[in-house]
């Protein structure tokens, strides 16, 4: 099977088949002075093929496999005759090739024809582009102003010090009534309830803060 797999092409006929192995075979018939990679004469082609008969060669300038004519009687490709002497012949996959009696096609796999180690390395593909992120239309979020503790803070003997009030704000009123001027618990925004809260925040001012 690795031998399979490592063929860049392949001849095949009614009753064998040929893995290349190599960048250039030579086909024709075996002799005492000279042996072949394909011996078509064992294989049934006749006594019209020639010794050497035809090569088949990749091309590296061209990057194709191309078909080399040498023998006298020429070889059939696609049912067209090319003798010797004429420009090497470009070979396609499933073409059909004749040479005396014998016909067989040629093959390519599907995979590629060059062994990996001769294969140009492919540059990595583009990063993809950039998903564009639409604006963001939420008003931009504006922090609150710092008071300063000297703001906040009264002086008084000893470290004591009293709570020192904002402004009443007559415009805004979080319990939906309207504030009085001069109540100091409608301006820390507690509202006019009667209640133990009310009761707490006025011992507090009364009694200063502790620092």
């Amino acid at each position: 099977m690795g031998d399979v797999e490592a063929g860049f092409a392949k001849l095949q006929g009614e009753d064998f088949e040929y893995y290349m192995q190599t960048y250039s075979i030579v086909l024709g018939r075996n002799s005492k002075k000279s042996v072949v990679d394909v011996d078509l004469t064992s294989l049934g082609g006749g006594m019209n093929i020639s010794r050497h008969h035809a090569r088949i060669f990749y091309d590296f300038q061209r990057r194709r496999f191309a078909l080399d004519v040498i023998g006298k009687n020429g070889c059939l490709v696609e049912g067209v005759l090319h003798l010797p002497g004429n420009p090497p012949v470009k070979l396609d996959s499933q073409d059909l090739l004749q040479i005396g009696d014998k016909k067989f096609y040629f093959l390519l796999p599907v995979r590629g024809i060059l062994h990996p180690s001769l294969l140009r390395s492919r540059p990595p593909p583009p990063p993809p582009p950039p998903i564009p992120v639409p604006p963001s239309h939420a008003l931009p979020v504006t922090p609150p102003p710092s008071i300063a503790p000297s703001a906040l803070l009264g002086s008084g003997k000893k470290g004591h010090g009293r709570l020192k009030l904002p402004p009443p704000q007559p415009d805004y009123d979080p319990m939906g009534k309207r504030p009085r001027k001069g109540d100091p618990d409608t301006a820390l925004g507690f509202g006019s309830s009667s209640g133990s809260g009310g009761s707490s925040v006025a011992k507090a001012s009364g009694v200063g803060m502790q620092l």
